[in-house]
């Protein structure tokens, strides 16, 4: 276990391509600090000059969410993250990790969550325009917990053998691996392309009917940014930005999302003109964290992905609930509510947000993915000239 945790973490560090960086930021709540130090040490074999580690004491952000103001929390220095701009500006690397611990923010107000969520954001302005537009090298990766496994309903051990697996972490070639299963991405969107699909009709039994436009050049993309950084590990997704206007419908949740720790389920979300103009989860928590999601900004209200990942991809396939985006989007078809890609859009990444935003890519403070696929997806995609074509059939690629 103790070899395939160093590859793992060996994984990371070629993810970013961090023989071509000379700082590293590593992020990351407390209670992966082990994992943390681990990354540190390993980062000596790339001659980096300084590793800056963002180690988050999530027991006492709940305490301050909890009982501090909005105005005490906004001078918090637990929630200023202009340091980020910092070491952007030396062109570093970042590795973020994921470790949800369940319940941990119920008792919190969501509005709270929110504001503080985009008073971090604007600290560190600098860095996240760079990050969106993929002009720092970053991933995004998880680190297994106890309470997380147990909500899993695995051991720590166990679950850390199924990341592990998950991440093709197999034997001393990991990251071998991924770059030959990304090229078989990389060929499933140039098919995409070649189609040059106008829009996508998604259907299931969970009553989804929902029509989403794309943009006229519109472009799909797998796991890397351009240059070469695998973003999220795991990645089985395949994704591009819609055009943020023209959405027509109503679309059911098949998966549950935490948010901030805020676990939601068994919600939907109704569409019209792009806007979500309908939404509903179960209880009231779910219905005012959903709430707050969707009302993050005005550009929240409507969708900036939509990705496609087959019903029998790796993670699906491992019959297992994450409670935690990053592996349940990669086992499930899903859409984002918020900032879409620039990368997604021909002539994309040399335009200004205003430029984007008015050739069809939203443009958000948020983005938050949310599970859609079922084993009986249908999403049938017409062309340009008004062919259509059965892209998925019972949850999986038909083309």
């Amino acid at each position: 276990m103790e070899d395939k945790i160093r590859e793992y973490a060996k994984l990371l560090l070629e993810c970013i391509k961090l023989n071509e960086k000379k700082y590293l930021v590593i992020s990351g709540p407390s209670i992966c600090n082990d994992f943390m130090n681990l990354l540190n040490e390993m980062s000596d074999d790339y001659n980096i000059k300084e590793v800056y580690i963002d180690s988050i004491d999530m027991d006492k952000k709940h305490d301050i969410l909890k009982k501090y103001d909005i105005e005490d929390i906004y001078k918090h220095p637990m929630f200023d993250a202009s340091i980020y701009n910092k070491y952007a500006k030396l062109d570093a690397a970042f590795i973020f990790l994921e470790s949800p611990i369940p319940n941990l923010m119920n008792d919190v107000d969501p509005n709270k969550i929110k504001l503080q969520r985009l008073h971090t954001r604007r600290t560190r302005e600098y860095f996240q325009d760079l990050y969106e537009r993929m002009e720092v090298n970053w991933v995004i990766a998880g680190c297994p917990n106890e309470a997380w496994a147990k909500q899993v309903g695995l051991s720590l051990n166990d679950m850390w053998n199924l990341i592990l697996d998950i991440c093709m972490v197999d034997d001393n070639f990991a990251y071998e691996n991924w770059l030959k299963f990304l090229d078989q991405l990389d060929d499933r969107t140039k098919i995409l392309n070649a189609y040059e699909f106008k829009k996508l009709k998604y259907t299931n039994s969970l009553g989804t009917d929902l029509t989403i436009e794309l943009n006229d050049k519109n472009i799909w993309s797998s796991g890397t940014s351009k240059y070469g950084v695998i973003v999220n590990m795991p990645t089985y997704e395949i994704f591009t930005s819609p055009n943020w206007k023209k959405t027509e419908g109503i679309v059911y949740s098949s998966k549950p999302l935490l948010y901030n720790n805020i676990l939601i389920d068994n919600f939907y979300v109704r569409f019209h003109e792009g806007r979500a103009i309908e939404y509903h989860a179960d209880s009231e928590l779910e219905m005012e964290t959903l709430k707050s999601i969707i009302e993050t900004d005005e550009q929240a209200h409507y969708l900036g992905e939509c990705a496609l990942v087959p019903y029998d991809s790796k993670i699906s396939l491992s019959n297992t609930l994450f409670y935690e985006t990053l592996y349940d989007e990669n086992a499930s078809c899903h859409l984002a509510l918020g900032c879409g890609f620039s990368e997604c859009l021909e002539g994309g990444d040399d335009m200004s947000q205003q430029e984007l935003s008015n050739n069809g890519v939203n443009v958000s403070k948020q983005h938050v993915d949310f599970m859609i696929g079922t084993k009986d997806l249908s999403i049938i995609g017409i062309t340009k000239d008004g062919k259509e074509i059965e892209i998925f059939k019972d949850g999986n690629f038909n083309i």
